[in-house]
């Protein structure tokens, strides 16, 4: 096994363009340089990621069948594929129904992720519109829904909205994003599925989520998933308030842009560490959502 890290930078929207100060920690791997392959595990059907907790891996290309076989000699048993959004930023041959059919039976796990508009006040071409959030949240919970019952995957998993680094202090564009996470989840839990929302540490991306986790008639994710990437595999973070998505409702990205090699190929990944508990199911939805185009 062969582990190298690369230099920080700026990356494709669909490898999540990290930005934050930590990026000089990328060497920070020892905690699975001397790992040994789990055992294989049995096949799964059910909801994904599901109840689970150790280690998993992203890359921006869902990798090949004969791939994802080398690295069942990994330690990693998850993996996150980007099923949609107008800013993901891979063409993605690999994946299918019939791949996630045999990466199931071969016993991964799936944390799908979705690249959808951007906040506002962010720098990607593809942002959300304040005066139309709701909608586009709605929308892209369509879209997700979508695409993830046409690759298979089964009802209930947990789609990860993924909400690139933005910066504090622009409270339109914080509302515009809150206005959009909201509906996402609520239209996701509609089409029965779980909401997961992706951030920074150091983006205004967890602040806003932070300050509107119990505000009356907001209907936050059901699973954060972080990013500082520092190395250590926990969900336990300083920025985050202690009952704040607890239990097992936490995942990590500890480890940005580097490449490692198992079963002799080699793959430039994102490393993250899972803590969950499947959701239970949410209550019916009773209130309203603007879905209003203008």
């Amino acid at each position: 096994m062969t582990i190298t890290s690369a230099p920080s930078g700026l990356r494709r929207a669909a490898r999540r363009l990290l930005t934050a100060a930590v990026a000089g920690m990328l060497l920070a791997t020892a905690a699975v340089t001397g790992a040994s392959a789990p055992a294989r595990a049995a096949g799964y059907t059910g909801p994904h990621p599901g109840t689970f907790t150790g280690l998993g891996f992203d890359t921006c290309t869902a990798p090949s069948d004969a791939e994802m076989t080398a690295w069942l000699q990994s330690p990693y048993r998850a993996v996150g594929i980007y099923i949609g959004g107008v800013n993901r930023g891979c063409a993605q041959p690999n994946l299918t129904r019939t791949w996630v059919a045999n990466q199931q039976a071969a016993g991964w796990r799936f944390f799908p992720l979705y690249v959808g508009l951007q906040a506002p006040c962010s720098d990607f071409l593809r942002r959300i519109d304040p005066a139309r959030a709701s909608y586009q949240g709605w929308e892209a919970a369509n879209d997700a829904a979508a695409s993830a019952r046409s690759l298979g995957l089964a009802a209930w998993s947990t789609i990860i909205l993924d909400m690139e680094h933005y910066e504090a202090g622009d409270a339109a564009c914080s509302a515009a994003v809150n206005a959009f996470v909201s509906a996402w989840t609520t239209r996701l839990h509609q089409s029965s599925f779980f909401s997961g929302y992706y951030t920074n540490v150091s983006s205004a991306g967890l602040t806003d989520q932070l300050a509107a986790y119990s505000r009356p008639g907001y209907h936050r994710p059901d699973i954060l998933d972080f990013a500082r990437w520092n190395g250590e595999q926990t969900v336990s973070d300083p920025a985050l308030p202690s009952t704040y998505w607890a239990p097992k409702r936490r995942m990590k990205q500890y480890q940005g842009d580097h490449d490692e090699t198992w079963g002799g190929v080699q793959m430039n990944i994102d490393s993250n560490y899972l803590d969950l508990a499947q959701p239970a199911y949410p209550r019916r939805f009773t209130g309203t959502v603007s879905t209003s185009r203008s």
